[in-house]
């Protein structure tokens, strides 16, 4: 038998060899429910048995359970709903928020699905024991915990010292450069919209410049000696020009930041670090009293950050954007 090169390859060869896996399976479970007539997809069982238990979620409550991402999320649903097993309402107690449930076709159906992934998972059982599953579970605990790219600064911190960068105001020659590295950062993070779920914000990104022309608000840049852009971030001085959605145009006293963004070349240096505080800085410099921000579950990075800065949980500055829950943050200026 020829030797497996992926195997050769040990750890370099990990992820792809998770990926063959997950086509060998996905592509015998396609044929499989074929074979039944059942109209059915691969991974429609963990949103049909979440939604029994649960009863009732968002997109974004679903994504996030599943650890899935958002833009997967919404087109799976999407799919389940034309195949009448899902439904759609609107919250009761919030208009913004859409509610996903099982149909009455779903849940008809549910008991004769789940006979057969009962049978699954006993043949799934016999390649797979629990060994594995632990293993796994450990796995993913400890990206959690750490992901590869913050694993990686640590072991090669040296590279830090070789990167200085400074914080200043950009230029309008540079508001392009700095909108493309928006959306390219953005549309680059695992599991959050992308520029044909979101069109419209992703327009704003591009055209991220346009928002100096807002009284009291700065568009600063972290960059090289050489002068390359690493990163970005959008400062407010007056809230009633932050732009987003929910209560945040509303407070007074407060400064905020948005749109914060670090070029893949530069993560690990601090930039993003570096850009928050210049804000706070200016926030202070400004007379006000709170700072505020918001994140998406995706920006995992980026709250870690924000806790280490102070900045705590704020609800009442959460809102939803298309599906997506956005999550409002405070700083309380001492």
């Amino acid at each position: 038998m020829e030797p497996d090169f992926l195997q050769e390859l040990k750890h370099l060869g990990f992820t792809a060899r998770i990926k063959r896996l997950n086509e060998s399976i996905v592509a015998s479970t396609v044929d499989h429910y074929s074979s039944l007539n059942l109209a059915l997809e691969p991974n429609w069982h963990v949103i049909f048995l979440l939604l029994k238990q649960r009863d009732t979620l968002t997109v974004t409550e679903m994504a996030q359970t599943l650890g899935f991402s958002h833009p997967a999320m919404i087109k799976t649903t999407r799919k389940m709903k034309e195949q009448g097993y899902l439904e759609y309402q609107k919250d009761a107690l919030d208009q913004r928020k859409t509610l996903i449930q099982l149909s009455k076709k779903g849940k008809r159906l549910l008991p004769k699905f789940e006979k057969e992934w009962n049978r699954i998972q006993q043949v799934l059982q016999e390649v797979v024991d629990d060994a594995l599953l632990n293993k796994l579970d450990t796995l993913e605990q400890n990206l959690k915990e750490s992901s590869f790219s913050e694993r990686y600064a640590i072991r090669f911190e040296e590279r830090k010292k070789d990167k200085p960068f400074t914080i200043r105001n950009a230029l309008p020659s540079e508001f392009q450069q700095i909108g493309q590295l928006m959306v390219e950062v953005y549309s680059g993070l695992d599991g959050f919209p992308k520029q044909e779920d979101q069109p419209a914000y992703y327009h704003t990104l591009a055209n991220i410049g346009d928002f100096t022309k807002k009284p009291n608000t700065e568009l600063l840049v972290a960059v090289s000696p050489s002068q390359n852009i690493l990163g970005g971030v959008l400062y407010f001085g007056d809230m009633k020009h932050y732009g987003s959605g929910g209560t945040a145009t509303q407070m007074k006293n407060a400064s905020g930041f948005r749109l914060l963004a670090v070029a893949s070349s530069a993560r690990g240096l601090g930039v993003g670090k570096a850009l928050s505080m210049a804000c706070i800085d200016k926030a202070r410099e400004h007379g006000n009293t709170q700072m505020l921000i918001h994140s998406t579950a995706y920006m995992k990075p980026a709250r870690k950050m924000y806790r280490k800065l102070g900045f705590v949980r704020y609800p009442k500055l959460d809102f939803e954007q298309e599906g997506l829950q956005v999550h409002g943050f405070r700083l309380i200026l001492k």
